[in-house]
């Protein structure tokens, strides 16, 4: 009996090699899910900033008059959300639609509308609605997010400044 007590002293030490072989394997692994797991959740939250950032630019522009000074060329801003800058690029403004308003649209008691209204014998009255597309593009350097954000906005207009705005090619939206 103690012969064969003898010959099985070496498969213990071979199947406590192979157990610890497969923890360590298992161990590995669950660090490295962890790690997925976590670049995955940084880069939601990175793009969640991003739209954040571009969302918040268009509502400052929204926020002024940005049809009194239409800059000629796309602009670059640096912006900074939850401590990382995001370099937001905003797309000139361009005109989708110019509808003329009729003087019976209008409400006479509103002070806005009374401006627009014309006595003549014209039925339309001296503004027109305008559709407007604003786009922001934000992108952070870090994580390599880049949302592009595209919001319209409805602005009454005097006649002249939405004529010319839709008669001018370069501030009509292409592609719609």
């Amino acid at each position: 009996m103690t012969r064969i007590r003898v010959d099985q002293r070496g498969i213990v030490l071979i199947l406590s090699l192979i157990m610890l072989m497969v923890l360590t394997l298992i161990a590995v692994s669950a660090i490295r899910l962890s790690t997925v797991n976590l670049r995955s959740v940084a880069n939601a939250q990175s793009r969640t900033e991003a739209m954040s950032t571009a969302q918040r630019t268009i509502e400052l522009l929204l926020s002024t008059n940005f049809t009194e000074n239409i800059a000629g060329t796309a602009t670059t801003l640096t912006v900074s959300e939850g401590g990382k800058n995001y370099s937001v690029v905003v797309a000139r403004p361009c005109v989708v639609r110019t509808v003329p308003v009729q003087n019976t649209a209008l409400d006479v008691t509103r002070a806005d509308d009374l401006k627009c209204l014309d006595t003549s014998t014209n039925p339309f009255s001296a503004c027109a609605d305008t559709i407007w597309q604003l786009q922001a593009t934000a992108s952070s350097g870090w994580f390599g997010a880049n949302v592009s954000i595209t919001q319209g906005t409805g602005i009454r207009m005097d006649n002249g400044a939405a004529s010319a705005y839709t008669n001018d090619s370069s501030y009509r939206c292409s592609g719609i």
